[in-house]
């Protein structure tokens, strides 16, 4: 049995006793007692027969814990958005927040390409401290 959504190999255990017709007259009530067997389909058990993609990593090694602590790009590039345009968004809706995210996000690599072109390599990641020398720059 490969259910849809899973896309993983099970075998499927069924009650013996509630599908097989020979032997079901002979009990009135599950041996083992299960609940189940009175109100349904009697015990029903699904056995991987794939390992499971997590059964495979190893959690306690060190190398995990390393790899787990570090943030991925798209989280320090969150990080930087909301120190300009995330805090609190002004358009409502699914549709308007992802243009809104989008433009933030050209607005930070602009920012980022900007402090590359003015020779400010140490501002490219900071954008909020790198805003004031902009504008003030800009001015001038």
């Amino acid at each position: 049995m490969r259910p849809k959504n899973t896309w993983i190999l099970y075998c499927q255990y069924t009650c013996p006793i509630f599908y097989n017709k020979k032997v079901r007259h002979q009990y009135i009530m599950c041996p083992l007692f299960h609940p189940k067997f009175l109100n349904g389909k009697g015990c029903n058990a699904l056995i991987p027969l794939e390992p499971s993609i997590r059964a495979e990593i190893d959690y306690g090694t060190k190398k995990f814990k390393e790899l787990y602590n570090n943030p991925t790009s798209a989280e320090r590039i969150f990080y930087r958005l909301l120190s300009i345009a995330m805090q609190n968004p002004t358009v409502r809706g699914y549709h308007a927040n992802r243009n809104h995210v989008t433009i933030a996000h050209i607005a930070v690599l602009l920012m980022a390409l900007t402090a590359h072109k003015s020779g400010q390599q140490d501002k490219i990641r900071f954008v909020k401290s790198f805003v004031p020398n902009f504008l003030t720059d800009i001015k001038n």
